[in-house]
């Protein structure tokens, strides 16, 4: 049941990041303040980049391990997705390392990212972070 509940939410995951998406293609993001250096704003541009791709590429390797598992993923206990593999062992087993390293790597980009934050409001004490919340920073 557990399992089940875990490929739910990475369904769920992958299909908020396309919403994700589709927002962040239609409505521009603010710049980043110009006080910021050259390498802060690369790797705040790296960043983004990374979490974005990890909120498709993290659902779509547990989809892969499912169907090479031979665990077919059912959308709340109703609607069934298709294989995108047929049953592997080997393949299964190794996807799911790369699932596992994925959210290794997901949480330290959060970790960083969530870092980052809090030194631009707390050790800066710039609009970075206040910019981030809905109807708050400046647009």
């Amino acid at each position: 049941m557990i399992y089940s509940w875990h490929k739910w939410a990475g369904v769920t995951v992958f299909l908020l990041a396309v919403m994700r998406l589709i927002w962040r293609v239609t409505h521009r993001p603010p710049d980043l303040p110009d006080r910021m250096s050259r390498g802060e704003q690369l790797i705040a541009r790296a960043a983004h980049g990374l979490l974005y791709l990890l909120m498709f590429i993290i659902p779509l390797s547990g989809w892969l391990m499912s169907s090479a598992k031979g665990f077919q993923t059912v959308l709340f206990g109703v609607l069934p997705l298709p294989d995108l593999l047929a049953k592997n062992k080997a393949l299964g087993d190794m996807l799911e390392t790369v699932h596992w390293g994925l959210n290794v790597l997901l949480a330290a980009v959060v970790v960083g990212h969530t870092a980052a934050a809090f030194k631009h409001h707390f050790i800066d004490r710039d609009d970075v972070l206040t910019r981030m919340l809905p109807h708050h920073g400046p647009r």
